[in-house]
């Protein structure tokens, strides 16, 4: 497990969090302003402990983007602006972010409790969009060769 998913799973046990995250919620206790805004191409933006949000964005996209910028405030502090083509951040801090988003929003022990199997029941259950889900298959260490 990388930095970025133990400091989210920190997060979730710490907040309490479980199932459907809100994310508003979360940046709020972490001393964060959420705000919408017009943006044309970009979907968010993080300056000075506030995250202005494409209002564009549906509920699913808007609650990534925000555990998004949530992980680039506590994993790599300064101004952030998100920005997929020429991003002044390296590209592993934005694996990083994405990493972060996904351990803080879906909670895979209760995924796999629920006994979910298709991608998109995660996505639903958790309230992310269906792209962002990833399957992290459980193997035993010996590959399940007895």
């Amino acid at each position: 497990m990388n930095r970025a998913r133990r400091r989210a799973d920190t997060l979730r046990r710490e907040l309490g969090l479980r199932g459907r995250v809100d994310a508003v919620a979360v940046a709020n206790a972490l001393g964060l302003e959420v705000w919408p805004w017009q943006f044309e191409v970009q979907k968010e933006m993080q300056i000075d402990g506030q995250i202005a949000v494409a209002k564009r964005l549906g509920p699913e996209w808007r609650r990534w983007v925000i555990a998004h910028a949530i992980a680039h405030r506590l994993l790599h502090p300064g101004n952030h602006i998100e920005r997929r083509d020429h991003t002044d951040l390296p590209l592993p801090w934005e694996r990083e972010a994405e990493d972060f988003a996904h351990a803080l929003l879906i909670d895979e022990e209760e995924a796999l409790a629920e006994g979910f199997v298709y991608a998109w029941e995660v996505a639903e259950h958790f309230g992310v969009p269906v792209e962002v889900v990833r399957v992290q298959a459980r193997l035993p260490e010996n590959g399940g060769v007895s």
